[in-house]
């Protein structure tokens, strides 16, 4: 916006914006940072969850791959953390579990330190894990649409 000063001798034009101008720009900035950003920590966690998934698939698809009579999981799961996975080891922990009821069962546990376990495809008062079994049941089945 253009202003004309009284004051200037010269009758020049002082070109600038004023303070109250300033300010309904920074709070205009502000209300669409604040409807913005929870959509994109939604979008973000979704993104990891999906990657997650994938990674389960790939777990999957190297135990199948290497099966020779039994399943060797020691090369890729050490500690919780997996070996030939995308995913971001803070964000997921990853498990295979094995028991007389199922030949395995692979768990992707969502982990708070990057507020992962705030996925809404958790049910809420249950474990944050993700689980496929050899049978290829998927759990929870919010998490895998």
């Amino acid at each position: 916006m253009i202003r004309i000063s009284s004051c200037n001798g010269y009758n020049r034009r002082l070109r600038g914006m004023t303070l109250i101008e300033l300010l309904i720009a920074v709070v205009i900035v502000g209300i669409i940072a604040a409807i913005a950003y929870p959509s994109y920590s939604n979008h973000a966690i979704t993104a990891h969850r999906t990657v997650a998934l994938s990674d389960i698939s790939r777990i999957q698809l190297e135990l199948e791959t290497t099966y020779n009579g039994s399943y060797d999981w020691s090369g890729i799961i050490s500690g919780g953390s997996c070996t030939i996975c995308d995913s971001d080891a803070e964000r997921f922990s990853f498990d295979i579990v094995s028991s007389a009821s199922f030949v395995y069962r692979i768990e992707a546990t969502a982990l708070s330190t990057l507020g992962q376990d705030n996925d809404s495809c958790f049910p809420s008062g249950q474990d944050k894990k993700i689980t496929l079994t050899s049978t290829n049941i998927e759990s929870p089945s919010e998490c895998w649409n």
